[in-house]
């Protein structure tokens, strides 16, 4: 342990914050860019990261599988008993998988990252909400994707866990705030004009939607080729879009940890003990208070009553509605199919391996690869459907598409991750010769806005003279104004453009550290032709390289034939597409 005693900061919430002596930051994600000229001065230290390397996420990720299978049966059974109603457990886990493997994520990444922390450093004090004054069960489960990243419930958070690991040997100081009447809840963006009109002709088509029909929603088609399936199928075509939810009911403590009595057990295992403990402190409320609500509103949509089959590649996870309709349809017999959503299926070891919608669909469609479980059906990308060859400009710029900062919801640190990830686009940039880097454009993700880590002016400081698009351009328009697309992640772009043979290079950390033994062979294929690259120094060495004549490097065979071949099993196109899809799900 440290001999210099420091005070806890674990959160950008300055509030919680000393300025009057030494600090430690539990992590990067407490140092926000827009506030640097405040940290920057300070006495401070920044705890080291948690479990960055792939040993510790490969066991962290069995632990929270083993952790889900154990706590996943008592919250049925606690469920079933509170609302009077007997749902088996496939029911569930269509509604309650994705959350349950979110929360049980997140608690563990906070307890061992705090556990790390208080091994090595003496700590002098922390400041937080209490526990009284703040409440953490979430409105719904997206809701939960954004509270992982708010400062204000991750203080709270941090105070319960410590509370529960019984380590407090310093002086805990209290900030109350009253946020028991609400729960968290994340504001969904107001629905566009194109979603009103797709909404109100969907309202107009419903009148002639049978019973008998399927339901087939956020498929993740073109709009045009989600139509024509629906008319192959001989039905009325809908563009179905998701009701909002309300959620009204007030969180109940009491009710809460009277539940809380019900599932609690004492173990060996300390993050066993708290994930159990705090699971209906964190439970969302449209499952618990408002779990009448919720049901009432799926009866009034004017979906098919006895859908021939449900069929989605989107709303398995966070569409609430969508999720109790499908559970009560699969357990009547109906037919529940889903859609590969995007990269890293089949080929990540320990992302969707296996997931959720793996797991309770009848069939999952993959985009060509099968992988162990009898649910795999191989079909083709469904966001290229019908796109044979992809625009780009032979003649024009470069274009790096990157990655917004992660949730903070996956065991290991992804704070720290990033900003390695965004040293190595710098370094990639400051290797390209001038004639690339004149027509570079780096394209941010739209969901940067959501984080608070300033990349658009982080970016800004390193060049000013980089050009920046904001997410706000669509990304086929910008691929159609360069002539190289760069990848610096592995990312559904890459199956995307590959798939168009668009001229592609990517680039990562970790070399194949993240993939599955099964995958490997066919990303080495795309190393060896000089496609994918391990570092950002040989990537930029490749454009500056081939930048006078793209078409003729991408022409060749070597490079055609990895593409043809990866493409094949991890993003295979159709040549009837609609025709195809219908025969899987009419099969």
């Amino acid at each position: 342990m440290t001999n210099k005693a420091r005070y806890l900061i674990t959160t950008a919430d300055e509030r919680t914050w000393k300025f009057d002596r030494p600090v430690i930051f539990l992590g990067e994600w407490c140092r926000t860019y827009e506030r640097k000229h405040v940290w920057q001065g300070m006495d401070a230290i920044v705890a080291a990261p948690y479990g960055l390397d792939q040993a510790s996420k490969d066991s962290d990720h069995i632990d929270v599988q083993e952790l889900e299978s154990k706590l996943f049966p008592v919250l049925c059974d606690t469920l079933n008993r509170h609302h009077g109603i007997q749902h088996g457990e496939r029911f569930w886990r269509i509604i309650l998988g994705h959350w349950l493997a979110r929360y049980v994520s997140i608690i563990l990444n906070r307890v061992k990252t705090l556990k790390q922390c208080l091994q090595v450093h003496q700590v002098s004090g922390i400041t937080t909400y209490g526990d009284d004054h703040y409440t953490l069960a979430t409105q719904d489960s997206y809701s939960l994707i954004f509270a992982s990243n708010d400062e204000r419930w991750n203080v709270a958070l941090t105070a319960r866990i410590l509370s529960l690991l019984e380590c407090t040997n310093f002086p805990v100081e209290v900030i109350t705030e009253d946020r028991t009447s609400a729960g968290f809840f994340w504001n969904r963006n107001n629905v566009s004009t194109l979603k009103w009109g797709y909404s109100m002709a969907g309202k107009l088509a419903s009148y002639l939607v049978r019973d008998s029909d399927a339901l087939i929603i956020h498929s993740y088609l073109p709009k045009k080729e989600e139509i024509k399936l629906q008319l192959v199928l001989g039905q009325c075509p809908q563009l179905w879009t998701s009701p909002k939810l309300e959620v009204l009911d007030k969180y109940n403590q009491a009710l809460r940890k009277r539940l809380a009595k019900q599932v609690v057990i004492k173990s060996g295992n300390t993050i066993e003990n708290i994930v159990f403990s705090m699971v209906f402190e964190l439970l969302p409320i449209c499952y618990l208070e408002s779990f009448d609500s919720l049901n009432k509103l799926v009866k009034e949509q004017p979906w098919p009553k006895e859908p021939k089959f449900i069929f989605t590649s989107n709303a398995f996870d966070t569409n609430e509605v969508f999720k109790i309709y499908t559970a009560q349809k699969v357990e009547e017999g109906i037919k529940y199919f889903v859609g590969q959503h995007g990269n890293n299926y089949g080929a990540s070891r320990n992302y969707a391996n296996p997931s959720n919608e793996e797991i309770t669909a009848d069939k999952f469609l993959t985009w060509g690869w099968v992988d162990g479980l009898p649910q795999h059906t191989p079909a083709f990308i469904f966001k290229t459907a019908n796109r044979k060859r992809g625009c780009y400009n032979s003649q024009g710029g470069l274009l790096l598409i990157e990655l917004p900062l992660k949730h903070r919801m996956s065991t290991s640190d992804d704070t720290a991750e990033f900003n390695t990830y965004f040293e190595d686009q710098q370094k990639f940039i400051n290797k390209l010769t001038s004639a690339p880097r004149r027509k570079l454009v780096v394209r941010l993700h739209a969901g940067y806005r959501f984080m608070k880590w300033g990349e658009e002016k982080r970016w800004q400081a390193f060049d000013p003279l980089l050009k920046i698009d904001t997410g706000n351009t669509n990304v086929s328009e910008l691929v159609g104004k360069s002539r190289l697309v760069v990848h610096s992640y592995d990312s559904t772009g890459i199956l995307e453009t590959l798939s168009q043979n668009i001229p592609t290079l990517a680039f990562w950390q970790n070399g194949f550290d993240h993939l599955r033994d099964s995958a490997k062979p066919q990303y080495q294929l795309l190393v060896d032709a000089g496609i994918v690259h391990l570092t950002p120094e040989s990537v930029a060495k490749k454009v500056n390289e081939v930048w006078d004549d793209v078409d003729g490097w991408w022409g060749q065979s070597i490079i055609q034939d990895a593409r043809k071949q990866f493409c094949s099993r991890y993003a295979r196109q159709s040549e009837n597409p609609i025709r195809e899809l219908k025969q899987i799900l009419m099969k």
